[in-house]
């Protein structure tokens, strides 16, 4: 009965470990979900039927969003961004030539580039099969790229791994390059927003994934060019025309039975940019019709639109409202002060639950060499320099907010004042002190030796 007992539990359990680790929402009910901004009195983040997902800027790589971000998962397409990474950073030159193997066309499944189908000895680009990768998703064009960059699969898988753990990825393992299912492949969308966001710095990289078409011209053995579409519908509207975000850049779109639909990309509105990535997400049927919806590319809009609607541009120097301060002038004729203002706007992109004063520094400075009449209207007195979050977001000049004339008075006064308390003034005076000295002693010296003659 023990036995028996024990044969139960330990069933239980390898089903939940492999129901959990397919990815798909059958826990959607205790997702975790992290929200690492403060958005008191803001809008929650968006309840999206993705497994997975993460949500960063895409320019700092600090994290705004997470839902099971550490949840075990297959990684199905979003391998291929790795599998690009290593290509850019070990192959110098994108135009060296590559010729496709017989291991490359007896191994390739799934995707493959449009027809005519690749045929032993047929060459191409690097560039070319980047563009394939990463468009198409073409698994022979993975497998001919691992194969020139490290010589076999096996050794460019080895660099993958190895790569992962360079950027800090501790719940990821690659076996191929493709994305093709393996059940000893897998990853967390945390791990994955680490490896996307070092793609997402390659310019190279990003040129290539943003391209919603790319032509691949004729070869040594095929006569036909072969034109691809973005299959990512977030930039590309070749197959569907309702997922196309006009904020979208990229990246990567895919899916496996195991692993589901996949998407990363970054968008960017109004100075803002974030990058984000759903994972182990769903096609869903549409009722009334014979057609599904791509879950995946919904949910990816709404968490980037709920980031951008967390932001609103604030003005916080305002020339026409803004009088900075009130300045003593020098030398003046008809007024002893003078208004500095702002000679611009300055405004700052900042989370609309956000205290401008206590989030936002204003440094000035006075130029008070130059507060000396006469001054002109307009004329630049100061500078005004506005910090956030340590970083300066903005700076304007300080101007004169009307003329000062001089006094002529005043100005002889000064002009004397200046020359009395020059060096060269004192150094006069005291070089005449002692020449006068030095007369007086003379004088009474030669005054002393008549005296002394007249006696004798």
């Amino acid at each position: 009965m023990r036995r028996k007992s024990k044969k139960i539990i330990c069933f239980i359990l390898c089903f939940l470990f492999v129901f959990n680790f397919t990815g798909f929402a059958a826990f959607a009910d205790t997702s975790d979900i992290t929200v690492h901004i403060n958005i008191d009195g803001l809008d929650e983040p968006p309840d999206i039927t993705a497994n997975a997902a993460v949500l960063m800027d895409a320019k700092t790589g600090e994290l705004i969003y997470e839902k099971n971000s550490g949840r075990i998962i297959y990684p199905a397409s979003t391998v291929k961004i790795m599998t690009a990474i290593i290509v850019l950073e070990n192959v110098a030159d994108l135009e060296s030539q590559v010729s496709v193997s017989r291991f490359v066309v007896q191994n390739t499944i799934g995707n493959t580039m449009p027809e005519p189908r690749v045929t032993e000895g047929e060459t191409f680009t690097v560039e070319d099969l980047l563009y394939a990768l990463l468009l198409r998703g073409a698994n022979d064009a993975a497998l001919a790229l691992a194969e020139h960059t490290s010589g076999t699969v096996t050794a460019f898988v080895a660099q993958m791994n190895e790569k992962a753990a360079e950027l800090g990825c501790t719940n990821t393992r690659f076996t191929n390059p493709t994305g093709m299912h393996s059940a000893d492949m897998h990853t967390t969308a945390s791990d994955m927003a680490k490896i996307t966001f070092h793609a997402s710095q390659m310019q190279k990289f990003m040129d290539i994934a943003c391209s919603p078409i790319y032509t691949i011209p004729a070869t040594n053995t095929a006569r036909s060019e072969r034109t691809m579409l973005n299959r990512n519908h977030f930039v590309s509207t070749g197959q569907f025309s309702q997922y196309y975000y006009e904020y979208a850049r990229g990246i990567n779109f895919g899916s496996t039975t195991e692993g589901g639909l996949c998407l990363t990309t970054v968008a960017e509105q109004s100075g803002l940019s974030y990058l984000g990535l759903v994972m182990g997400s769903a096609s869903v049927p549409i009722p009334g019709t014979d057609r599904t919806r791509l879950s995946c590319f919904p949910d990816m809009q709404s968490l980037f639109e709920w980031a951008f609607s967390l932001y609103s541009y604030r003005t916080v120097v305002d020339p026409k409202k803004d009088l900075i301060e009130s300045v003593e002038v020098q030398l003046a004729a008809n007024k002893n002060e003078i208004t500095l203002i702002p000679d611009g706007e300055i405004t700052v992109l900042l989370p609309k639950n956000a205290d401008i004063d206590t989030v936002v520094t204003i440094d000035r400075e006075i130029f008070k060499d130059q507060l000396v009449a006469p001054i002109d209207k307009g004329d630049i007195l100061g500078r005004l320099t506005v910090i956030y979050d340590n970083e300066v977001i903005g700076t304007v000049n300080l101007i004169s907010n009307a003329d000062v004339e001089p006094s002529n008075v005043l100005y002889i006064l000064e002009q004397i004042k200046d020359v009395v308390s020059s060096v060269w003034f004192r150094a006069s005076v005291i070089i005449f002190i002692v020449l006068f000295a030095f007369y007086i002693a003379v004088t009474l010296l030669r005054k002393g030796r008549t005296k002394e003659r007249r006696f004798y």
